[in-house]
C-alpha cells in the first residue's frame, strides 16, 4: 500500500494472473491469423496470374456463344477471357457475379492502385480494406491517372489510420483528384435516389429492412409526416416507442387512404392491391403451426401471412402439380411450364447462382432441335433450367458441359474438369480434384 500526495490510501494492484498455456495459445492464434493472411494473398496473386494466362481468346471464332474479351475492371485494366470468371466463381463457391467482381477488383488493384497492391501482398493492408478503397474510387468514376494519384496519397496512411478516418480522408482525396468530376457527381446525385427493401433474414423475421436516398426537401417533409403520424398513433393509445411508431407510420403511408384518414380525420376508400406467391407445406396447412414461404418475404408464421394477405379467412387453391405438367413440342415455353420450372428452381442453376429465376431465360439443357427431325416433347420441365446470360453462353459454346437429371438436378463439368451438381438444395462440389 502507499499514500498518494492527497492522502488517499491506494492499495497495491493485484498481480495479473495469466493461465499457464496462455502464451502458447496466443502464439497459435497469431500463427493461424498469419497463415490465413498468407492464404488470402496467395489466392489474390493466383487470380492475377490466371488473368495473365487468359488474356486472349480465339479471334477467329464466331457465333453468339463465341468467347469474348471482357473488362471486369475500371479504366486502365486489361480484358480477360469471358468464361474465366465462371471457373473462378464455381471453384471459390461464390456466385458468377461475385467471381467477376473479384477478378475486377484484383485487376483494379494491380493496374490502378499499385502501391495498395504491394501493401496487400506484403500483408500490411488486408484485402477487405483494399477492396473498400478500390470500390470508393471506382464509384467516383476516376480515370486511371486520377486513381494512381489517390493511391499515392491514401496507401501510406492506411497502416496507421482506423477505417473511419481513412475513409473520410479518402473521399477528400477523391474530390481533389478531379474537382470537375466531383461537381458532376453532386449534380448527378439525384439520379441515384432510391428506396430499397433488403432481403429478409432470420433476424428480421416478419419485418423488412429499408434504405433510401431522398432529396433534402423530401426527406425533411417525410421526417415531419412520420413524426405527425407517430403522434396520432400515440394519441390513439399506441404504447410503442417513438422509433416503433415511426416505422408503423412509414408502413401506413403505403396505404394513402389510411394515412389520409389518420392525418385529417376523414374517411377515404382503401385502394391497396397485392399479388403474393405462397409456398405451403400441405401437412401443416390446417394447423395453427403452419409456416409458409412467401416469395420476396421469406418464411413467415400463419398469423403473419394471414395479416399480409389482409384477411383472417384464407382459401388456398393449389395451382400447380409439379409432377403433372405435360411437355410440348414447341420451342416457346408455356406459362404453366415456366411457372413449374421457376418454382422447382428458384434461382440461376449455375453453381452458386443467386439470381431469381423468374427474371431469367429458361435454357433447353439438351439443345432444341427445330423442324420435323426433332424428337417430341423437347420443351419439358426436366429439360429446362433458368440461367443467366454468361453461363448460358458458356454452355452453348460447350465450354461447360451440362447434364440434367430428374428432380431439377444438373451436373456441370468445367473446362478444366471440376464437377458440380446444382439442384433444389443448392450446389454440391465433387471433392476429387481433376486429373492433371
Amino acid at each position: 500500500m502507499y499514500v498518494s500526495p492527497r492522502h488517499f490510501v491506494v492499495s497495491d494492484p493485484a498481480p495479473v494472473v495469466v493461465p499457464a498455456n496462455a502464451r502458447e495459445l496466443f502464439a497459435k492464434l497469431d500463427h493461424s491469423e498469419r497463415a490465413m493472411i498468407a492464404d488470402e494473398i496467395a489466392k489474390l496473386e493466383t487470380i492475377h496470374e490466371l488473368c495473365l494466362a487468359f488474356r486472349a481468346v480465339d479471334e477467329d471464332a464466331f457465333g453468339e456463344a463465341a468467347e469474348r474479351l471482357v473488362f471486369h475492371g475500371a479504366h486502365g485494366t486489361p480484358g480477360v477471357a469471358e468464361y474465366l470468371s465462371l471457373e473462378v466463381s464455381a471453384l471459390l463457391a461464390i456466385s458468377p457475379g461475385s467471381g467477376a467482381c473479384l477478378i475486377g477488383q484484383v485487376l483494379n488493384c494491380v493496374y490502378r492502385h499499385p502501391l495498395l497492391w504491394d501493401a496487400v501482398r506484403a500483408g500490411a493492408v488486408r484485402w477487405y480494406r483494399a477492396s473498400e478503397i478500390i470500390s470508393e474510387v471506382n464509384a467516383a468514376g476516376l480515370c486511371q491517372a486520377a486513381a494512381l494519384w489517390v493511391d499515392q496519397q491514401i496507401t501510406p496512411r492506411l497502416v496507421s489510420l482506423p477505417r473511419g478516418r481513412a475513409m473520410r480522408l479518402l473521399r477528400g482525396y477523391i474530390a481533389l483528384a478531379d474537382p470537375e468530376e466531383a461537381r458532376e457527381r453532386e449534380l448527378k446525385a439525384r439520379t441515384h435516389r432510391h428506396v430499397t427493401l433488403w432481403d429478409p433474414s432470420l433476424e428480421s423475421g416478419p419485418c423488412r429492412n429499408l434504405t433510401g436516398r431522398l432529396d433534402v426537401t423530401d426527406a425533411v417533409a417525410l421526417d415531419a409526416t412520420l413524426n405527425q403520424l407517430a403522434a396520432v398513433l400515440a394519441a390513439d393509445g399506441d404504447l410503442e416507442s417513438l422509433d416503433q411508431r415511426r416505422a408503423s407510420a412509414l408502413g401506413i403511408l403505403a396505404d394513402p387512404a389510411r394515412a389520409f384518414q389518420l392525418l385529417t380525420g376523414q374517411d377515404a376508400p382503401c385502394q391497396q392491391k397485392a399479388t403474393l406467391i405462397v409456398h405451403l407445406d400441405p401437412q401443416t396447412t390446417d394447423t395453427d403451426l403452419a409456416v409458409a414461404r412467401i416469395e420476396g418475404h421469406g418464411s413467415l408464421s400463419r398469423e403473419t401471412w394471414v395479416e399480409l394477405l389482409g384477411n383472417s379467412r384464407v382459401t388456398v387453391r393449389p395451382v400447380l402439380d409439379l409432377n403433372a405438367i405435360s411437355p410440348v413440342d414447341a420451342y416457346e415455353i408455356p406459362n404453366r411450364i415456366r411457372t413449374t420450372v421457376c418454382s422447382r428452381s428458384p434461382v440461376d442453376m449455375f453453381p452458386y447462382g443467386t439470381q431469381p429465376s423468374r427474371n431469367l431465360d429458361l435454357d433447353h439443357t439438351d439443345p432444341y432441335v427445330h423442324g420435323s427431325s426433332g424428337p417430341p416433347g423437347q420443351t419439358r420441365t426436366d429439360n429446362l433450367a433458368p440461367l443467366t446470360r454468361r453461363p448460358h453462353r458458356a454452355k452453348t459454346a460447350r465450354a461447360w458441359r451440362l447434364t440434367q437429371y430428374d428432380g431439377g438436378w444438373l451436373e456441370w463439368t468445367s473446362p478444366t474438369g471440376y464437377r458440380y451438381a446444382t439442384g433444389p438444395f443448392g450446389t454440391l462440389r465433387e471433392l476429387r480434384a481433376p486429373a492433371a
